[in-house]
């Protein structure tokens, strides 16, 4: 039986989520141990207000819980703190049931959303500081670009002081009492889930509790998992904690050279950029490994604590490797824009894919050095020399990007 309960915030705001307990990955790409939920709140002011809604496959639950407490016609205003679908899924059912309501949302959110509906709808577009009056509550919007999207906004509450925050704060974590101070520990997911959702816009994190610092909140209510009306400072604390430890954790001196290898030939001149790079400078840093065999969370770690990323992949059936499209597919232009990145291997009797390594790692917003090293079946020792002098330009061209950032 789907559970139906609504639960109480503050007398006037309402928690009208569901909760997913089943769930087992979240887009695709991360687990979710504890299954998860999609909070959405309406509030019962003078002007009707519901901020966010739920994920499309649990639009009937989600009308019904709203039928408990007001009818939907009756909403004015639905706020959209962020477009992803498991938050605005259901907004073209709620816009038939609520006609008359005015989205409300970043101009990011706007546009994100009528390609989302295909369709144009009445809107109210906010900006950081804006203000809304429901008659008898104010909502204030305060801009939270990059968390995770760019369309994302946090909407405070005044008269109940709540601060709904979307994905910010919120961890992958299904319980039906739903507040921090009865459903147990979920620190793990929390951890979890900062890393994998938010640690890539750590520096969007800092700016966002630093807006934030100063309201007097009595809860923060998430988009995810519970909400957090007793330790509420914890979890605001513990996510500036673990972005501050992200945002050291790149060292501007460290290359990391990141290969595959079928015959040990590209292997080989990965040890010889590796010589090229130390011999550039003694303060420079290599990182080098085979990918196979490695999993691609320990791969992703060593991207994001290296300053620099140099891929080699041999050419095989006229393609580069899967564990070099999967190195691809965990940077991220965000949190690795701007790095250094160089390209090198060997290939028989087709060589144009190695031109895709320079074409992906450009499209992830990285620096690309030069227009790398590519050698055909084996390398001796003229090839190796190439691999020598590549990583010492490459070494020489980190040591003027550490002097910029040390002037």
């Amino acid at each position: 039986m789907e559970d139906k309960q609504v639960l109480t915030v503050t007398p006037d705001v309402h928690w009208v989520g569901v909760l997913d307990p089943d769930l087992i990955r979240f887009d695709v790409v991360m687990e979710t141990k504890f299954g998860t939920t999609y909070n959405s709140y309406f509030i019962d002011a003078d002007k009707k207000a519901l901020v966010d809604t739920v994920k499309e496959p649990f639009w009937p639950v989600f009308l019904e819980k709203l039928k408990q407490l007001t009818d939907p016609a009756e909403i004015q205003y639905i706020i959209v703190n962020h477009t992803e679908p498991d938050h605005s899924g259901c907004l073209p059912q709620m816009l038939k049931a609520a006609p008359n309501a005015t989205v409300v949302g970043s101009g990011n959110a706007v546009r994100y959303l009528r390609d989302q509906l295909g369709v144009e709808f009445s809107h109210l577009i906010v900006k950081d500081g804006d203000k809304l009056s429901l008659g008898n509550k104010t909502l204030t919007f305060i801009g939270a670009p990059n968390l995770h999207w760019p369309d994302t906004i946090f909407t405070w509450l005044e008269e109940d002081k709540l601060l709904f925050t979307c994905d910010a704060f919120g961890c992958h974590f299904s319980h039906p009492v739903m507040f921090d101070d009865t459903v147990g520990d979920f620190s793990e997911a929390f951890t979890f889930y900062f890393n994998v959702i938010l640690k890539p816009y750590s520096k969007f994190v800092v700016k966002a509790i630093a807006k934030i610092a100063s309201l007097p909140v009595y809860a923060i209510c998430t988009g995810h998992g519970p909400i957090l009306r007793k330790d509420w400072k914890k979890y605001v604390d513990l996510s500036g904690q673990l972005a501050a430890a992200a945002l050291e954790l790149p060292k501007k001196n460290r290359v990391l050279i990141a290969y595959v290898s079928a015959y040990r030939n590209t292997a080989s001149m990965a040890e010889r950029i590796a010589d090229g790079i130390r011999e550039a400078g003694a303060g420079l840093e290599v990182d080098m490994f085979d990918m196979e065999g490695v999993p691609m969370a320990e791969v992703e770690r060593r991207v994001e604590e290296a300053g620099a990323v140099i891929v080699g992949s041999p050419i095989i059936n006229q393609n580069i490797l899967l564990q070099v499209y999967q190195l691809f597919a965990i940077m991220n232009p965000i949190r690795d824009r701007g790095k250094l990145a160089g390209a090198f291997g060997s290939y028989g009797w087709s060589a144009e894919f190695m031109k895709s390594m320079e074409t992906n790692l450009l499209n992830l917003k990285l620096n690309f050095i030069d227009k790398g090293v590519f050698v055909r079946f084996t390398p001796h020792e003229n090839e190796l020399r190439e691999c020598l002098l590549y990583g010492q330009l490459f070494g020489e061209k980190m040591l003027e990007e550490m002097a910029k950032c040390a002037g």
